[in-house]
């Protein structure tokens, strides 16, 4: 009778060490699910954030208004500002999508050293503001930082932009140049990522360069983000 019970026992113990192994497995399982899914709605809402300030850009309504001298494109198309980014934070609760008053310049100087302060250092995005909205929504789950630079002249091949065969003096054209858009959108909410390393990232490193980039500070950092680099070759008729 005491081997019975013994025997019983064991198989109890037995069974509840299968329970509790399935049981963990299961646990498992789903949070793997939830963490795959949790990225694929966050990486989809990075994407469409990218999407929506590069549909700004693009936006007929907002293109002449870009090319004005205080514009997106006018105050660094110069040849003073050519190879400059300039740097604005995509806000969600702001009625325009572009104001100078909120924008920043980043460049190299000559020394190799990065500036950043020449216009301010209001456009920039900061994760770590409590009393500003940086966030596209109210939400304030994704922030974009959207860079603008006209290519160097200096890198650039003489009417490498221009339509072949067209003469800009006789079609009375203005002289097209290529501009390269940046949208960086991350969620600094998914990270361990100190606020002012990421911060340091917005406004201390060129979205162009490939190799201390502000993608590249960001991967450093494990912070989710996407970057849509778009490029444009601008050019106005004048009458």
């Amino acid at each position: 009778m005491r081997q019975q019970h013994g025997s019983t026992l064991i198989v109890v113990l037995i069974l509840l060490l299968a329970i509790t192994i399935i049981g963990t497995l299961a646990i498992r399982q789903s949070m793997v699910s939830l963490n795959i899914a949790t990225n694929s709605q966050a990486q989809q809402l990075m994407i469409q954030n990218s999407d929506a300030a590069t549909f700004n850009v693009e936006d007929t309504n907002n293109l002449l208004r870009s090319l004005a001298a205080d514009g997106m494109f006018g105050f660094i198309k110069g040849p003073k500002n050519k190879g400059k980014e300039l740097v604005f934070c995509y806000r969600g609760n702001r009625a325009q999508f572009f104001t100078l008053s909120q924008a920043s310049m980043v460049y190299v100087n000559d020394s190799g050293n990065i500036v950043n302060t020449d216009q301010g250092v209001s456009g920039f995005c900061r994760t770590g503001a409590n009393n500003a909205n940086f966030f596209t929504s109210e939400r304030r789950a994704v922030m974009t930082q959207v860079s603008v630079s006209f290519t160097n002249s200096a890198s650039s091949t003489p009417f490498q932009d221009s339509v072949r065969g067209t003469d800009e003096e006789l079609s009375k054209i203005q002289k097209t140049d290529r501009v390269i858009v940046n949208t960086t959108s991350l969620m600094p909410a998914l990270t361990s990522a100190d606020t002012d390393d990421i911060d340091d990232c917005l406004d201390s490193h060129i979205s162009n360069s490939s190799t201390n980039g502000v993608a590249n500070c960001l991967s450093d950092l494990n912070v989710p983000f996407t970057t849509h680099v778009t490029e444009y070759t601008l050019g106005q008729a004048f009458l």
